[in-house]
């Protein structure tokens, strides 16, 4: 069981408003109540097969963006991330660069998807307020609602091209080869316009490029949806949850992660790394009430991880 304690180690100088806002926790206490309902969930069964759900590895091991990105963060146009020997190169099509949590949560829906069906083609499945209902998300249409910002979302990640590399000898595995290939995300997709009827059915699908597909499947990272939801507005932990998600299925003994070496993979939204850590840490302790077997200590100088049960148990699914 993890040993964090509330405040520990967290630096007096950054709130909690402050850390809301570059995709750390959001406040409340309707969302302290959905992650304390979500812990004794856990805690009382195993998920069932509806709940079980998976997540890209490609996408955890160096993240999306947290906020929109300013144009001094990017290079050549292209939202860059390096986590040691693994990058992660992303290009944004017309409408901009994916961020914040739904392109987070449709791209867990959409792995889910793939190897539930072990089909590229991905259908919606039926009305918008329908498929809004499933992920939890307001079905709101309107400029400012939040199904509109979740399309848009949508819509931004499969319209990008990623080139994710791993340096020859590294640790990490990818399917794409150094330097080479641009992985398209969707091949062709039709996101809920003619929902205007919201009874109506109508046919909404994202057909995945191959490569996409393949690299979901065979590298993806078992994930328990009564943890996902209470955390979906709040990428930060979403990725942190992933992490750990994917770390304790084949960690055998104890490892460490440096504060330089978390700030690389998670920091994109924080200039100084003592913020950062900051906002990990009020991250962090939210992660591990909904996922509570996971043995993690801060330290001064980063994270000691102890091998730990995993989210999902290994006896119903493993990851690559």
């Amino acid at each position: 069981m993890n040993s964090l304690t509330e405040g520990s180690l967290l630096p007096a100088e950054a709130p909690r408003s402050e850390i809301a806002s570059r995709g750390g926790a959001p406040v409340g206490p309707r969302r302290d109540n959905l992650v304390i309902q979500a812990s004794a969930d856990i805690m009382g069964a195993e998920p069932g097969f509806e709940e079980r759900t998976f997540g890209a590895k490609c996408l955890v091991s160096a993240s999306l963006p947290y906020r929109e990105p300013k144009p001094e963060q990017l290079e050549n146009g292209a939202w860059v991330r390096r986590n040691g020997d693994y990058t992660l190169w992303l290009q944004g099509g017309p409408g901009g660069l994916p961020y914040g949590s739904y392109p987070r949560i449709f791209v867990i829906w959409l792995t889910t998807e793939a190897i539930r069906t072990g089909n590229r083609r991905i259908s919606t499945g039926g009305s918008f307020s329908t498929f809004a209902k499933k992920l939890n998300i307001d079905r709101s249409r309107g400029k400012n609602g939040a199904g509109r910002r979740f399309i848009d979302q949508a819509e931004r990640l499969l319209n990008s091209r990623a080139l994710f590399i791993t340096k020859p000898g590294g640790t990490s595995s990818s399917t794409v080869r150094p330097g080479t290939d641009l992985l398209q995300f969707a091949d062709e997709h039709s996101l809920f316009f003619e929902d205007r009827d919201q009874h109506s059915l109508f046919s909404s699908e994202i057909v995945l490029t191959e490569k996409f597909f393949r690299e979901i499947t065979e590298h993806c990272i078992p994930l328990d949806m009564r943890a996902v939801l209470p955390l979906q507005q709040a990428p930060l932990e979403l990725d942190i949850y992933q992490w750990l998600a994917y770390r304790m299925f084949s960690l055998t003994k104890k490892s460490y992660v440096t504060w330089n070496q978390l700030y690389l993979q998670f920091g994109s939204s924080y200039a100084r790394p003592r913020a950062f850590r900051a906002a990990f840490i009020e991250s962090l302790h939210n992660v591990l009430q909904v996922y509570p077997h996971a043995n993690v200590e801060p330290t001064e100088k980063g994270l000691e991880l102890s091998p730990s049960l995993t989210s999902v148990p290994k006896k119903i699914v493993h990851p690559d």
